[in-house]
């Protein structure tokens, strides 16, 4: 993008003669200065035109109100850097070839400021042109070079976020497409500019590095060539090479450490509409209590035996006088508010309405009990705190699926029973339990060699097994005896991981499809631009969330992108083929999930006979355009069969996956869903190796 793209609102005026004239004559410059030897005037005048183009840059940095309005900065960079560096080449050779003649050689500008900073000692002129050159490459060119790096690298990463925030005000309507498209414009430039600092800041300390190699190239040669060729003593060509080449030196350096400076300003400046200045002033201002602590602090140093009192004790009454104005400025303004007439008298005042109070819902919420809220706190040693749990699964449960999950919001409720907590998506409750915070939950197993008594009976919220609730001071005995024993807090933790796996499709809406889409779009950029193209975003989330819904995951967007975009006409139109072509795709990765130690699939089938039945079932559904199996006696055959199937499965020690036909997976998947995982026969490669572990039919009586 040009470097000279506009803010929002503001026309860009037509570029004049100058403007235009300006890039070739900067090319033309930098050329006639490495190849043409400049005269004594000609270089002084280059000198002043660099150091004066550093000090309009500085000042122009420290002005502007945001760093968009400085877009042309990493250019200004790159073309400042190569007249320096042009400028040394061209004074070097007037050095080298006429620095005999006298500290004039290389125009009065070198020459007066080599007098001026060397003073008569040349040593001392050596050292200051060092400490000049550290300041600039050790602290201002190295910590603008991080920030440009840390900015660049923030910058590409909110992007997918901010765009998504300029599509959403303009579905809110609060945008037009026109203020749109500029927002994006200026993104995109903000994007540009900071990439490119991120490069042009490398320039500067390259300039640095090379002030450095001529300095010591101008010295040694300077006292050779002047020594060697024209015959000078040693102490007369050490005076004058040492005075011409600080005096370049420091003539090049000023202009860079300015411009070093201006780069620093740009990149560290937090943009709100105000120049430098004015932060810096009005914010310092906000604290007047500041200058007064400061300035008090001054005053004890000054009264100090042996110190220098006249500055600290100015500088302290100075500082503890604006301090003082300062306070008195603030209790004033705070008074004038207090006592300012409200418009509206208070007993009378209407109480405001905003309707995001009333229409917030949060996509995903726990109400808990009043007797639950101490399981948020601080817990004992070895006791796990609820929040805690419940952020750790949130993420890895994020990790594994290939989205994020929403904060889970917690709050107490007083419409639930003190120990009663329920899970809610939008507001609907998906699930709910009790658990008691001073007791353990001691759940029965196979393993269980003795009953125990007492406690509170109960049902396990997962898998619905017998438990009970028992003191704590029980808990090790219950182990003993077989139980599985659990806190409180991993028993809602347990009962969340469930339910997600069976409700995290509903948590994947169309902003985080956006934002899935809008960061594959950064590596895969023809892929999504296909995508989008063929596809409504709704339709996306809709095989998105088939996939979630069975617990495939989704992190391989991009194979799943390259299904979505190869897959036929017919199936473009139609989620239920379109989701079936996709899962195709990424059956190897839909397979992982169950294949068993020796890499084989476990698999169910159904009785040719009941899977005949069944064909027809979701034949009859998809023909009257139902999404599922309504026939209640196919239902229950079906639910009990998949059920006999898994108990026969469990006893041989396996996990099984039901095969039947792709055209009838979908529907079948839905009506035993929770019981076994359904895949398709085209599903399964013909590399993979499988065990088919029986055929299932209902048991008799399971259809009355």
């Amino acid at each position: 993008m040009s470097a000279t793209t506009a803010k929002p609102g503001l026309a860009l005026p037509p570029p004049s003669l100058t403007s235009r004239l300006a890039g070739p004559a900067i090319v033309g410059a930098v050329l006639t200065m490495l190849i043409v030897p400049l005269s004594p005037l000609a270089i002084s005048l280059m000198f002043a035109v660099n150091i004066s183009a550093g000090m309009v840059i500085l000042v122009a940095a420290i002005y502007v109100t945001e760093a968009s309005e400085l877009l042309s900065f990493p250019s200004i960079l790159l073309a400042t850097t190569l007249m320096r560096l042009a400028l040394n080449v061209a004074t070097a050779r007037a050095i080298l070839l006429n620095g005999y003649t006298g500290p004039g050689a290389a125009g009065s500008v070198v020459e007066s400021f080599g007098r001026f900073v060397v003073g008569g000692d040349y040593v001392i002129g050596i050292i200051i042109f060092a400490i000049l050159i550290i300041i600039n490459f050790v602290v201002i060119t190295k910590g603008s070079s991080r920030v440009a790096e840390v900015s660049a690298r923030f910058m590409l990463d909110s992007l997918p976020g901010r765009q998504m925030a300029i599509d959403a005000d303009v579905n809110a309507g609060t945008l037009t497409a026109r203020q749109a498209e500029d927002r994006r414009a200026q993104l995109r430039a903000e994007a540009d500019f900071f990439g490119a600092m991120d490069g042009a800041s490398k320039f500067v300390r390259g300039d640095v590095v090379a002030a450095m190699v001529i300095l010591a190239v101008n010295l040694i040669g300077g006292l050779l060539v002047g020594m060697l060729q024209h015959g000078l003593p040693l102490d007369v060509a050490a005076r004058t090479y040492t005075l011409l080449t600080i005096g370049d030196g420091v003539a090049a350096q000023i202009p860079s450490l300015t411009i070093s400076i201006a780069a620093g300003l740009i990149v560290t400046r937090v943009t709100n509409g105000e120049n430098i200045s004015n932060q810096i002033v009005g914010q310092i201002a906000r604290h007047p209590e500041a200058m007064q602590v400061a300035g008090g602090l001054l005053i004890v140093l000054g009264l100090i035996p042996g110190m220098a009192h006249l500055p600290f004790l100015g500088f302290g009454a100075l500082l503890g006088f604006i301090g003082l104005r300062g306070t008195r400025r603030k209790r004033r303004e705070a008074a004038q508010a207090a006592q300012a007439p409200s418009d509206t008298p208070a007993d009378t005042k209407p109480a405001a309405m905003d309707l995001s109070q009333i229409q917030n819902v949060d996509p995903f919420g726990l109400d808990i009990g009043f007797a639950l809220v101490p399981l948020i706190g601080p817990q004992p040693p070895g006791r796990p705190n609820l929040m805690n749990r419940l952020t750790a699964i949130r993420t890895r449960f994020s990790k594994q699926i290939g989205f994020v999950l929403p904060n889970i919001h917690v709050r107490d409720s007083e419409k639930i029973r003190p120990q009663e907590y329920r899970f809610l998506i939008r507001g609907g409750v998906i699930g709910r339990g009790e658990v008691f915070p001073d007791q353990m939950l001691a759940i029965e197993t196979d393993n269980v060699i003795e009953k125990i008594e007492g406690g509170r009976p109960t049902k396990e919220p997962v898998f619905g097994t017998d438990a009970r609730w028992i003191p704590q001071a029980t808990s090790a005995e219950a182990e003993t005896a077989g139980y599985t024993v659990v806190d409180p807090a991993s028993v809602i933790a347990t009962h969340l991981e469930s339910l997600l796996r069976r409700h995290a499709w509903e948590m994947l809406g169309r902003a985080e499809v956006e934002e899935i889409v809008a960061l594959h779009a950064q590596s895969h950029p023809k892929l999504i631009e296909d995508l989008r193209t063929r596809y409504q975003m709704g339709m996306v989330r809709q095989v998105l969330a088939g996939l979630v819904s069975e617990n495939v995951p989704i992190r391989d967007f991009e194979r799943i992108a390259e299904a979505m975009t190869d897959a036929p006409d017919a199936a473009s139109r139609d989620p239920e083929l379109l989701l079936a072509a996709v899962r195709q795709r990424i059956s190897r990765l839909i397979l992982a999930a169950y294949l068993s130690d020796g890499q084989t699939l476990k698999v169910l089938a159904l009785e040719p006979e009941f899977e005949a039945l069944v064909i027809k079932a979701t034949d009859t559904a998809r023909a009257n355009d139902l999404g599922a199996i309504t026939e209640p006696n196919m239902l229950r055959m079906l639910r009990a069969a998949a059920t006999s199937g898994k108990e026969m499965a469990a006893r041989q020690g396996a996990k099984p996956v039901l095969a039947v036909p792709g055209a009838c997976r979908r529907l079948i998947a839905r009506a035993i869903s929770g019981i076994l995982p359904v895949i398709a026969l085209d599903e399964i490669p013909d590399t993979q190796p499988t065990s088919v572990l029986g055929v299932i039919r209902p048991p008799d009586g399971a259809a009355k």
